[in-house]
């Protein structure tokens, strides 16, 4: 009986030093996001796609959230009489845009990102929806004069792209508060 208890712990000794159970594994690199992507199935799908691709500065999955071909930009007023330049703002701002964001030296490494859409309602038009909410946008970003709060109220317009998924076609901000919008923010960061 005692031989079959030591042959049974030698066995199990000789299997866990076997097998890396017990080491360490390389760690990963801060800077790789997660790539959270959920396929748009519903249009708010959309919204956390693009709140999860400015957390993890995915750039590829933030632009997957917009119409390559439709999509237009409607700046709030006050940052369009300040910048004129966000006036017809469509997909290729959009990508310079958010590319330059995620840039070296723009957004530091430890720096935060981050975007919450509050009080989202959602009407369905047949193969479109519109979504009207209020965002808060943190980014800390390391450009002069850049504040590092914005706030407002987002309108979307989304129709289901030829994949058969949500995408974003338009997007209209509104400033909401004495504060820097996320027009002023694209202004500030192109």
């Amino acid at each position: 009986m005692r031989i079959t208890h030591l042959l049974i712990i030698a066995i199990l000794l000789f299997g866990l030093t076997g097998c890396d159970l017990f080491s360490t594994r390389d760690p990963e690199s801060p800077v790789s996001g997660r790539n959270t992507w959920e396929t748009p199935r519903i249009p708010m799908d959309v919204l956390d796609n693009m709140r999860a691709a400015l957390i993890e500065r995915d750039a590829v999955n933030y632009l997957r959230s917009f119409s390559s071909t439709l999509f237009h930009f409607e700046a709030d007023a006050v940052a369009l009489s300040r910048d004129p330049a966000l006036a017809g703002w469509d997909y290729a701002d959009e990508s310079q845009h958010i590319n330059r964001l995620f840039s070296e030296g723009t957004l530091s490494s430890d720096s935060m990102l981050s975007v919450i859409f509050t009080t989202p309602e959602v009407t369905m038009i047949g193969d479109s929806a519109q979504i009207h909410s209020l965002y808060e946008l943190a980014a800390g970003v390391a450009l002069s004069g850049v504040p590092h709060r914005f706030a407002g109220t987002a309108d979307f317009t989304l129709r289901v792209g030829g994949d058969g998924y949500w995408q974003i076609e338009r997007w209209r901000d509104t400033r909401t508060e004495d504060e820097a919008t996320w027009s002023d923010f694209k202004s500030l960061v192109r």
